[in-house]
C-alpha cells in the first residue's frame, strides 16, 4: 500500500537501478564517454565560458581583468549560499521555496537592528540567523511533523514574508548605521580575494563533509530516494526532515547577512531575487559531478557557470533582461537533461520529473 505520507512533488531522486543492458553502464568506449560527459560536462562548459569570453574581441578587454573576476567571485557567494540551502530540502524529495526570501527577511532583521536600534554587529548576525531558523523550523514543524506539502507551505511562506517585508520597510531599502566592519567584509579584499569568499569556501566544505561524509548526509539520501522503505528500516523520518528545513533556516540567516555585508544595506526586492537563479543553479548541478543526485559541488558549479555566462553576455552588448532568460532556460534546459540523462541509464526517472 502506497504510505499516505509520500507525496510527489516532483523533486524526488532518481531511484530506479539501471537495466543491465543500459547503455551508460554497459562498459563500451561510448558508454565511458556518456558518462564522463553527464560527471564533467559542466566543468567543461565552464571552463569553454571562461576561454571564449576571454578571446571574443567585444568582451576580452573585461572579462578577465581581475576586477570583473573578482566580481563574478564575490557577487555570487550570497547566491551560492541560498542555492545549497536549496539542496538540502530537495535531497529529501521537497521543494523549499521560501529561501529567498528568508535570505531577504533575515537581512531587513540584521540591517534594521543596527540602523534603529543600534545593535552592536554581534547581535545584528544572531538576529539574522535565528530568523532564518525560526523560518526553518515553522517549514519543518509543518511539513515534517504536520504532513503538509512542502509547496503550498513554503509558496504561503514566501508570500507571507513579502508581505512583513513589504509592511516593515514601506517598499523602501535600509542603508544607515550599518557596521562598516560588516560592510568592509562586504566589499573589501584578503590576498587579491574577495573576503566573502573564505566564508564560502567555510560552508560548502561543511555542508559538503555533512552531505558526503556523514551518517546523517547518507540517510537524506535514503529519504530522497524511498521514503517508505528509510521509515522500514527504522530511520527517524519526521525528525531528519525537521532537522533539513532547520538547517535550510540557518543557511538563509547566513545568506541575508551576506546580502547586507555585499549591499550595504537591505533592499526589500535583494532576496525574492536569488529564487530562480538558486533553483536554476541547483538543478544544473544536479546533471554534473554525481548525476542524477542534487549535490553540493555541483550546485557551486551551476551557480558560477550562469555567472560566468550572464557576465559575458552582458560585456558582449546583450541586453540586461538577458540574465532572467538565461536563468529560465537554464533551468529548463538542467530538467531536460536530467530526464535524458536518467533515460540513458536506463532508469528511465530523473531529477524534476
Amino acid at each position: 500500500m502506497r504510505d499516505p505520507q509520500v507525496r510527489d512533488v516532483g523533486v524526488t531522486e532518481s531511484v530506479a537501478s539501471p537495466a543491465a543492458d543500459s547503455p551508460i553502464r554497459s562498459g563500451r568506449p561510448e558508454s565511458r564517454l556518456l558518462l564522463a560527459a553527464e560527471r564533467y560536462g559542466l566543468v567543461v562548459l565552464l571552463a569553454a565560458a571562461i576561454i571564449g569570453f576571454s578571446l571574443i574581441p567585444e568582451s576580452a578587454s573585461t572579462f578577465a581583468s581581475h576586477a570583473n573576476l573578482n566580481n563574478i567571485l564575490g557577487g555570487e557567494v550570497t547566491l551560492c549560499v541560498v542555492a545549497i540551502a536549496f539542496t538540502l530540502p530537495l535531497m529529501v524529495g521537497q521543494l523549499d521555496l521560501s529561501v529567498a526570501s528568508a535570505a531577504g527577511l533575515a537581512s531587513v532583521a540584521a540591517t534594521a537592528a543596527m540602523s534603529f536600534y543600534h545593535a552592536p554587529l554581534v547581535v545584528a548576525i544572531m538576529v539574522a540567523l535565528v530568523v532564518g531558523f525560526l523560518v526553518g523550523t515553522i517549514n519543518g514543524y509543518l511539513i515534517a511533523i504536520i504532513g503538509l506539502d512542502s509547496i503550498i507551505v513554503t509558496l504561503a511562506g514566501m508570500t507571507l514574508i513579502a508581505g512583513v517585508v513589504e509592511w516593515y520597510t514601506k517598499g523602501l531599502s535600509i542603508n544607515t548605521g550599518i557596521s562598516s566592519t560588516l560592510t568592509n567584509f562586504g566589499s573589501l579584499q584578503w590576498l587579491t580575494i574577495p573576503r566573502v569568499t573564505y566564508l564560502l569556501i567555510i560552508v560548502v566544505a561543511l555542508s559538503w563533509y555533512l552531505i558526503e561524509k556523514t551518517p546523517f548526509g547518507r540517510y537524506l539520501r535514503m529519504i530522497g530516494s524511498n521514503r517508505s522503505a528509510a521509515r522500514l528500516v527504522g530511520l527517524p523520518v519526521q525528525r531528519l526532515m525537521f532537522l533539513v528545513f532547520a538547517l535550510t533556516g540557518l543557511l538563509a540567516g547566513v545568506a541575508g547577512v551576506l546580502l547586507t555585508a555585499r549591499s550595504g544595506g537591505a533592499n526589500p526586492l535583494d532576496g525574492p531575487g536569488l529564487l530562480l537563479p538558486g533553483l536554476a543553479a541547483v538543478y544544473l548541478g544536479a546533471t554534473t559531478v554525481q548525476p542524477g543526485r542534487f549535490n553540493i559541488i555541483g550546485t557551486i558549479l551551476g551557480v558560477f557557470f550562469v555567472a560566468v555566462a550572464v557576465s559575458g553576455l552582458t560585456l558582449c552588448g546583450v541586453p540586461p533582461f538577458v540574465e532572467q532568460l538565461f536563468d529560465g532556460g537554464a533551468l529548463l534546459l538542467a530538467v531536460g537533461l536530467s530526464r535524458g540523462l536518467g533515460r540513458a541509464r536506463g532508469g528511465g526517472g530523473s531529477i524534476g520529473t
